[in-house]
């Protein structure tokens, strides 16, 4: 509705123009009580002040209706404004649902896409373990790898991520599979990836290996040094109970060289008595005599063997 329609309509004035009318009456009327009315009149106040006063209220209440007026002109452009701001909303919601639903369904077909492929690999995984495990013991008379190494009545040992080992009229050799000709590598489905992991389980085996036999060779030499060790030892008890039974021995025979020269005194005196008796009497002095000199030789044998075993201690 315009603010002509509010001012006059078919039937009739308008909503604004009834108030028109009635501010006019109503002005008038006021003016009439204080034309002819003193009471009203504010005592020393004239008719041309009041109308003057009521003139500006007027003025002020036509600026209020025209105010209004283009307020409620603007009325259905704000009404049209706030409908289309709703129309946007609404197929904005509808937008982002059907965003959500189409990023749902890429995302299921992602994750379709990665179960099959999964599949596929898992499909290419047993063919490679049929292929490669039946390819064992198999002859071929002659294999061309791709640098021209020609290879000769070639026995197939195994076949791996890595490459195929063979046995040939040369020798025996790993092919590794960037080698192989290409209808080899077709067939069993070498794969770079595969043999990357496959290389670093290797590489792994080998390190976990060699230190296992580092390991064990330094407890091999420590079980050898403690053997040494012992050995040593032992050997060294036995050269020390050996020297102290020679050093006995020595101390024996000291023993017994005393003994054979008191019989030496004893046979001389017993043969200076009988000569002095005019008696026939058998000396033993040289016999016994003899007998010390072994026993001195012994000991002197014995003193160079504890020599030589003090040396090895």
């Amino acid at each position: 509705m315009s603010f002509t329609d509010l001012m006059s309509s078919g039937r009739g004035p308008g909503v604004i123009g009834m108030a028109l009318a009635l501010i006019v009456l109503l002005g008038f009327g006021t003016l009439f009580t204080f034309v002819f009315d003193e009471g009203m009149q504010g005592g020393g106040q004239t008719i041309e002040s009041v109308i003057r006063e009521q003139g500006k209220e007027i003025s002020s209440l036509k600026t209020s209706v025209a105010s209004k007026s283009k307020a409620l002109e603007a009325g259905p452009a704000r009404i049209a404004a706030a409908k289309e701001l709703s129309d946007l909303t609404r197929e904005n919601r509808f937008r982002e649902g059907t965003i959500d639903g189409s990023k749902k369904n890429v995302e299921a077909v992602k994750a379709q896409i990665t179960t099959q492929l999964a599949a596929f690999e898992e499909y290419k995984d047993q063919y490679r373990a049929f292929a490669r495990a039946k390819a064992k013991d198999e002859e071929i008379p002659e294999l061309k790898a791709r640098d021209g190494t020609i290879y000769h009545n070639v026995i197939v040992r195994e076949v791996t991520a890595i490459g195929m080992q063979i046995v040939h009229r040369d020798g025996q050799k790993r092919i590794p599979f960037e080698e192989l000709p290409d209808e080899i590598q077709d067939r069993f489905q070498f794969d770079p990836k595969q043999k990357e992991l496959a290389k670093a389980e290797e590489d792994k085996t080998r390190a976990e290996h060699d230190a296992a036999v580092a390991v064990a060779g330094e407890m091999a030499d420590k079980k050898m040094a403690e053997e040494r060790e012992k050995r040593l030892a032992e050997e060294k008890a036995k050269r020390e109970i050996e020297i102290a039974s020679k050093e006995a021995r020595i101390v024996s025979l000291d023993s017994e060289i005393q003994s054979l020269e008191a019989e030496i005194r004893n046979a001389e005196a017993q043969a200076a008595a009988a000569r002095a008796a005019g008696r026939m009497f058998i000396n033993r002095s040289g016999s016994l005599r003899s007998q010390i000199r072994s026993k001195q030789n012994e000991q002197a044998n014995l003193r160079q063997e504890i020599a030589s075993l003090k040396a090895k201690l």
